[in-house]
């Protein structure tokens, strides 16, 4: 007798009843997993945020502006390695939501978008109001999202819709990680779908199946015998691995390889910066000894990164030079390996996968150098970075920017996170606060924008609700993005803000002439207060003795909490930049490097 063979789950129906289309987005991002959805309710994605609500268990928090939804899913996906919705109407979206956008592409970040065009149906050709069809007195949604977005579907029909959304899953985490967005026709909410729409509909875990390249052993044994004849090996580690979430992969590889850590600015948080491996940030905005490890070491392991020039300081030869350093690249993308430099060999795959691969191909070599990895370290720090400067030490009122970073070192709780913001801030944080890894810290690396950090704070506290989020900004940043505040009120999402108030917009002031700089001066707000009137905590500090009790308070509120610290104006990020012998392209960036 004939068998049945059981039915497969993955074959099965999608809907077993005919769904409106904004119910069955909603339904379908559900069932792969997504639990949270950052925007403003506007346009045709109304009845979009009514299905989330009413039909769903995925978190949905209409924000306060486009921009801090954007940031913040930035901040958690960075966190999670889980992308995030962010929605609303595609003329907002792409008007006000670019930056965390734009971050999330340069920065290799995952995120999904859910929005329309406004594009008037029958009447589209007419020029409709919002409209983004493209037409004549249009404005064209789908080549502006082009040009941000690693990729871009447009739904015309109802089935079409889901599949495009199950489509953007598969794209915004495979291969490089990037926002992808889906732009929803009105014609696509004008139908149903169901257990006979075609094109059929099916599960969508039975599409979304990201996985990494199989490691390549024999290319890793030849990494690891390059490693094996090293002298100086040294790991510089980029974002990929936060990504990957391959803190323990990479520290498990530092000891069996003996070699130092270091990091690229977007990887500060993937190594803890005071192990005895640890050299802290390399470059213009790291350390000197980080730079003179980068610089001794014969042979390198980069680890998702691509050496871009804001890492290697446009590749400035005292750093990276392949003409005497062996160079191994590990990434997730093989078209990222020797994109900057020509490299020796190439690792294609999950770094945490390919990492403990060389670990393990590399087990007894610590023993095999001429100075072990930790000495190397401290030689360096001893001489490059030692004596620390009197700034750490410091008394004056307002007080120094250095000084303030390793307070927050010494205060915040160890396993909190930081969300640090452009800037001015964002130097003296890369430099004098020293991250204890396991991804503790997140920064705006790829575009760079102001207002990260408040934003970037409430989204990791999503992310970590059992971890206290603390975001790191200067006073120009808090007044773009300080509405995320009103969030953290309403959600009862206590994260913390510390604010290096120079009353300026520093780094434009500190590179302007003198008769320019007080366009560049700000008002003297009490931050504090404001924060306060939204309902949050706040403290303006008068004392070194204050910030230190403001951050205990701070890290332990139930409510929102506003630092805000005046610090000295004298103080400029060329007093926490390295001296590493600058290309000549970059000298005209550091005008008035005192």
């Amino acid at each position: 007798m004939t068998q049945t063979p059981p039915a497969r789950s993955n074959a099965a129906p999608l809907f077993a009843r005919e769904t409106t289309v904004p119910e069955a987005i909603a339904l379908t991002l559900e069932e792969a997993g997504i639990d949270l959805c950052l925007g403003i309710c506007a346009g045709f994605t109304t009845p979009f945020f009514e299905a989330l609500y009413a039909k769903t268990r995925i978190r949905t928090i209409q924000v306060r502006q486009e921009i801090l939804g954007a940031i913040g899913a930035n901040a958690y996906a960075r966190l999670t390695n889980k992308p995030v919705i962010i929605s609303g109407e595609g003329e907002f979206i792409l008007g006000t939501a670019t930056q965390g956008i734009i971050e999330s592409l340069l920065g290799s970040t995952p995120m999904i978008i859910i929005t329309e065009m406004f594009d008037g149906g029958r009447m589209s050709h007419h020029g409709a109001y919002h409209g983004g069809s493209g037409d004549l007195g249009s404005y064209d949604a789908v080549s502006g999202f082009k040009a941000i977005c690693k990729k871009v579907f447009v739904s015309h029909y109802p089935e079409q819709a889901i599949q495009h959304v199950q489509l953007a899953l598969k794209h915004a985490t495979g291969g490089e990680p990037g926002p992808v967005a889906v732009i929803l026709h009105s014609s696509c909410l004008e139908g149903t779908v169901g257990p006979d729409s075609f094109p059929r509909l099916y599960p969508t875990p039975g599409y979304v199946k990201n996985t990494s390249p199989p490691v390549d052993m024999p290319a890793v044994q030849a990494a690891a015998g390059a490693l094996a004849g090293a002298r100086a090996p040294l790991v510089i580690a980029g974002h990929g691995v936060r990504l990957s979430q391959a803190y323990g992969q990479l520290h498990a590889f530092a000891q069996a390889a003996d070699a130092p850590v270091v990091t690229t600015q977007g990887g500060k948080g993937t190594f803890d910066e005071l192990d005895p491996l640890g050299g802290g940030v390399f470059g213009e905005w790291g350390r000197e000894s980080a730079n003179a490890l980068v610089g001794q070491a014969d042979l390198i392991l980069a680890v998702g990164t691509k050496l871009g020039p804001i890492d290697t300081v446009d590749q400035v030869p005292s750093l990276i030079d392949p003409a005497r350093q062996v160079l191994i690249q590990i990434d997730i993308d093989a078209m990222n390996a020797a994109w900057t430099f020509p490299i020796d060999h190439a690792l294609t795959g999950d770094a945490g996968a390919v990492l403990a691969a060389l670990a393990s191909a590399c087990a007894g070599q610590a023993d095999l150098r001429p100075q072990n990895g930790a000495a190397r370290v401290r030689a360096a720090i001893e001489k490059f970075d030692l004596p620390e400067p009197a700034d750490l030490t410091s008394t004056e009122w307002p007080m120094r920017p250095e000084l303030l970073a390793r307070i927050i070192q010494q205060e915040w709780p160890e396993d909190g996170i930081i969300a640090s913001d452009a800037g001015e801030s964002r130097v003296h944080m890369l430099r004098w606060f020293n991250s204890r890894g396991g991804g503790r810290y997140v920064l705006p690396h790829g575009g760079g924008g102001m207002g990260y950090a408040i934003p970037g704070a409430f989204g990791a506290k999503l992310a970590h609700p059992d971890r206290a989020c603390l975001g790191v900004l200067g006073d120009g940043g808090f007044g773009m993005t300080m509405n995320a505040i009103m969030n953290g009120v309403q959600e009862k999402v206590p994260f913390a803000v510390l604010i290096f108030n120079n009353r300026a917009l520093g780094w434009p002031l500190h590179v302007m002439k003198d008769d320019t700089k007080k366009e560049f001066e700000f008002h003297d707000f009490d931050h504090a207060a404001i924060a306060r009137a939204m309902g949050a905590n706040g403290k303006r500090c008068t004392s070194i003795a204050d910030v230190r009790q403001a951050l205990r308070e701070a890290a332990r509120s139930p409510l929102p909490y506003v630092i805000d610290v005046p610090i000295t104006i004298a103080a400029t990020f060329a007093h926490s930049t390295a001296k590493v012998a600058f290309a000549p392209r970059r000298k005209p960036f550091l005008v008035k490097a005192e």
